[in-house]
């Protein structure tokens, strides 16, 4: 297996970027391929896990937070580009997250 992840800060509290990522709604917005089945949420851990790879969530300061994004992929399947594939989901995740308002 080969591993990749990658962390951005989000420009929203945790609870609320955790709220977004792991609304059904969104999945397919900011993921960067399909997951079936449907990740597993964790709501007091801020934590979504599904086969092959898991997202966190955490606090940051001032409001906002940080989101670690986890892929694992068979050795020698799709890993050349997913380095920046995983670095445009946790942007998308971040517009799609803004400000709670």
């Amino acid at each position: 297996m080969s591993e990749f992840e990658a962390q951005r800060r989000m420009p929203a509290p945790a609870e609320h970027v955790y709220a977004v990522a792991s609304d059904a709604a969104h999945l397919s917005e900011w993921l960067p391929e399909p997951v079936d089945p449907p990740p597993a949420g964790s709501r007091d851990r801020l934590r979504l896990e599904w086969d092959g790879g898991w997202l966190q969530v955490a606090s940051g300061a001032a409001g906002t937070s940080h989101a670690t994004l986890h892929l694992s992929v068979p050795a020698g399947q799709g890993g050349g580009d997913l380095p920046a594939r995983i670095r445009e989901s946790l942007d998308r995740l971040a517009v799609l997250s803004g400000s709670p308002g």
